[in-house]
């Protein structure tokens, strides 16, 4: 079983071990649906910060990996299948925003962004990534809703 995603498991992901939101959220994932932690952890590392420009959070970034890889499809467009991805994928993003008021990590992080190289350093020497475990515990939260049987 997956050890579940705390705020303080969150922090020594992030903290502790050097990965991004985004990271924490597919590392989440990956243990919850069996999926190939090293490769996803990889192509999950550039979607931290918003992709380092302050746009969407890494977090629900991650989380929108996770929900394709429940939810997506691999062979030619799939109306159907496409129609269930993109109820998921809404579903999240609308109880991730009404909890936290935002999709945008620039917002998240008190108008400051990582595009920015003095932004970037005023986020880290101001501590704005404060909340950001806090904010991947709930991800995983929600995540978890959304992926997992019901009958658990």
């Amino acid at each position: 079983m997956a050890e579940v995603m705390d705020v303080e498991r969150a922090r020594e992901v992030l903290a502790g071990q050097g990965f991004h939101c985004s990271q924490a959220v597919v590392m989440h994932a990956c243990e919850v649906l069996g999926l190939d932690k090293d490769l996803l952890l990889k192509v999950s590392g550039g979607l931290g910060g918003g992709c380092f420009h302050g746009d969407v959070c890494g977090c629900v970034s991650g989380a929108i990996m996770a929900i394709g890889a429940v939810y997506g499809y691999n062979q030619p467009y799939s109306k159907e299948q496409n129609a269930i991805l993109v109820s998921k994928l809404k579903e999240f993003e609308a109880k991730f925003e009404e909890k936290h008021g935002s999709l945008l990590c620039r917002e998240l992080l008190g108008g400051y962004s990582f595009a920015d190289p003095e932004q970037a350093k005023a986020i880290m020497t101001q501590g704005l990534t404060k909340n950001c475990p806090a904010l991947v515990a709930s991800a995983c939260e929600i995540l978890d809703e959304i992926i997992l049987p019901s009958d658990k």
